[in-house]
């Protein structure tokens, strides 16, 4: 809702006089990543994936005060050279006020252009040519109808911090955005319930091939009622209507059987019922099937926000000798894909941070080296900060490295964070506003390891298969092998700001 521009004008003169800022960033929270940071929220941020993400996604959490500096005093006289300096303030204000407006419509006009070429037909989308070939019976509305409730279900699941509704159309990257996030946001006593959800249009943006999976990047078009609430500093309490545009990733393994679990609570492989609460493992308990895996429907593995998607930052684009690698990753796992292992690394960059603020080297500890734990547990230890809001703009598969027969990943990741610090049940920001934080983390496996009968990522032992928990223990209780072996899954073995890796 857009307020008339001589009353916008009126409103500047109003907060100039009190001292108030009328230029802000948003810091309204939704899944995916909304508002905040230079690069717009990621793969599950705030308002309920993302980041939006995301984006991206997509941590959320509203953050930044109101100002209260202006003074006045003196005599009551109001003399002529203060009328003029009024009306000369105040005409300087209006021409301020004309200038921004100017190029805020720019920006709309633009950014409609932009919508508009997004809204295409799906002959015009690429990839669709050969995709409807190789998928003669795919059901377009159909798959849009599964979007639209995964949609609905992800904002519901970030209302009621509660994870149940979606856990088995998400990938484990995903899972542990929205976890790290609810984590946060149960220790900051924050609510963010989301409400008159409206969805203007979907549709899918392009089609793309990786590795023994396809992938649709979907766009989402919608607006809600963004209500955030913190008890431990209402000074952070927001609301607000929240419009936007983001675009979901939904992979699936190409050649997988036709099968339903947007609307089916039963396991796509044995039909089995599913426990309402599947938790970290989204396995079956009759036949161990992993549901989300991709094998028996379009799992959503990404949420970004429309800046982060359009933006051409070189940080995060992928090199172009890094298709030929990349397929020969595909001759060695089998299994390998550039998003899945892009999950992996979110996974592990988002339970690091979660490491960091619960101040316990534990949550990290299976899947990340001895030497690179040995550096960082001492930080972790002594950290005492929380995230008011986390969420992943971007994570990008950058680079492939071939050493001492392993192969290492080398991952681009764009975060926004804001820090607080917890006392006497009090929270006051560290960050005045969102910063961005860029840096790079190194997956590392063995050249010729073969597929693991689990993952690390999962709370499962590679090797064996058996249900591992968040210790410093790093030998599987069943089998006795290590849990962080590069013989068996990918391992944490760097983690970098963008300055060092970049000298």
């Amino acid at each position: 809702m857009r307020s008339k521009p001589f009353l916008q004008f009126l409103f500047i003169i109003a907060l100039t006089f009190l001292g108030i800022p009328f230029i802000s960033e948003e810091l309204i929270a939704r899944a995916g990543g909304g508002g905040g940071g230079s690069h717009g929220g990621g793969s599950h941020g705030g308002r309920s994936g993302h980041s939006s993400g995301g984006s991206s996604g997509w941590g959320h959490s509203s953050g930044g005060g109101v100002s209260h500096g202006t003074s006045y005093g003196g005599s009551s006289h109001f003399d002529f050279s203060s009328l003029f300096t009024l009306i000369i303030l105040i005409a300087l204000l209006y021409l301020l006020f004309r200038v921004i407006l100017f190029f805020k419509k720019g920006s709309i006009a633009t950014n409609s252009s932009m919508v508009s070429n997004e809204k295409k037909s799906v002959e015009q989308v690429d990839g669709w040519k050969e995709f409807s070939a190789a998928n003669p019976n795919f059901d377009l509305s159909e798959f849009l109808m599964k979007v639209n409730k995964a949609f609905i279900e992800v904002q519901t699941s970030w209302s009621e911090q509660n994870m149940n509704h979606m856990r088995r159309f998400i990938t484990d990257g995903v899972y542990q955005r929205f976890n790290t996030q609810f984590k946060m946001m149960k220790l900051l006593q924050q609510t963010n319930p989301l409400s008159n959800i409206k969805i203007a249009n979907i549709w899918v943006d392009r089609i793309e091939q990786d590795g023994l999976y396809d992938i649709m990047q979907v766009g989402i078009e919608a607006s809600m009622d963004d209500k955030f609430e913190c008890a431990l500093n209402h000074e952070l309490d927001e609301e607000g209507l929240q419009d936007f545009i983001e675009f979901w990733s939904f992979i699936r393994k190409r050649g997988a059987p036709k099968k339903d679990i947007y609307d089916s609570d039963k396991c796509p492989n044995c039909g089995a019922p599913l426990p309402e609460n599947i938790g970290e493992v989204c396995k079956c308990t009759h036949c161990n099937a992993m549901v989300n895996s991709g094998e028996f429907d379009w799992i959503l593995s990404e949420i970004t926000q429309k800046d982060d998607y359009y933006s051409n930052d070189v940080f995060s684009e992928k090199p172009g000798n890094l298709e030929t690698t990349i397929h020969d990753m595909v001759s060695v796992y089998g299994d390998f894909s550039v998003q899945l292992v892009e999950d992996k690394a979110s996974n592990a960059y988002m339970q690091i941070m979660t490491a960091k603020a619960m101040h316990d080297p534990s949550v990290m500890r299976r899947f990340v080296s001895d030497e690179l734990f040995r550096q960082l547990a001492p930080k972790l230890e002594k950290n005492q900060e929380i995230f008011n809001r986390i969420f992943l703009n971007k994570v990008t598969l950058i680079g492939v490295q071939k050493k001492e027969n392993k192969n290492i990943l080398i991952f681009a990741i764009i975060c926004s964070i804001q820090r607080v610090l917890v006392s006497n049940n009090r929270m006051e920001l560290v960050d005045p506003d969102i910063i961005t934080q860029e840096e790079v983390i190194f997956l590392t496996r063995d050249a010729q390891a073969g597929a693991g009968k689990g993952s690390i990522y999962q709370h499962n032992c590679p090797s064996c298969g058996g249900p591992v928990k968040d210790t410093l223990d790093i030998k599987c209780s069943f089998c006795g092998s290590l849990l962080n072996s590069t013989a068996n899954d990918w391992v944490v073995s760097a983690l970098m700001n963008r300055s060092e890796f970049t000298e």
